[in-house]
């Protein structure tokens, strides 16, 4: 029987923006730069859930529901441009995030398929763009949750774990200031 070794051409690299998220990029941009992977870079805008936009409908009743929607539909509009504004910026972000660990490889050749920026619930998001771009493997920071610390992930890393049809990293983050 041979040993059949995984090929790494696509990695998604999730972040939630949270400074101690470098830690995990590193390991996402090292496994790029190892295997000549291309690197996607997503970040996902949480959006209230479909669940909770149901139940908010079901406590509230439809038609005031659907007062609701008409009378806030131009402060909807400020929130969303609003929305690309920010995630413009949370590009900008990210391509200069990986502009310099590309800097920092003597080769410089970490290669970037896409920076995403999205909205909606994470998990689907980040399951989804790793179907539609059928990516090999993906990295993903977790903080420790609560005292049992190392034997509870989060619930965002726990859910894509169980929901992922590719292999997934999970790089503990560092505590903040470490």
């Amino acid at each position: 029987m041979s040993l059949q070794l995984p090929q790494i051409k696509k990695i998604l690299f999730t972040t939630d923006l949270s400074q101690q998220t470098r830690h995990a990029f590193s390991y996402a941009a090292g496994l790029a730069h190892q295997y000549g992977a291309t690197l996607t870079i997503l970040y996902v805008m949480e959006d209230i859930s479909g669940s909770q936009s149901a139940n908010l409908k079901a406590f509230i009743g439809s038609e005031r529901w659907k007062e609701l929607k008409t009378s806030y539909e131009q402060q909807i509009q400020q929130v969303l441009i609003g929305k690309k504004r920010e995630g413009a910026m949370i590009r900008e972000a990210l391509g200069a995030m990986f502009t310099a660990a590309q800097n920092e490889l003597p080769e410089k050749n970490l290669r970037s398929d896409e920076i995403v920026v999205t909205q909606g619930d994470t998990v689907d998001c980040i399951t989804q763009e790793a179907e539609a771009r059928q990516v090999d493997l993906i990295v993903m920071g977790y903080h420790p949750q609560g005292r049992l610390g190392e034997a509870i992930i989060g619930s965002v890393s726990r859910n894509v774990v169980r929901r992922s049809k590719v292999p997934v990293l999970l790089v503990r983050l560092p505590e903040l200031g470490v």
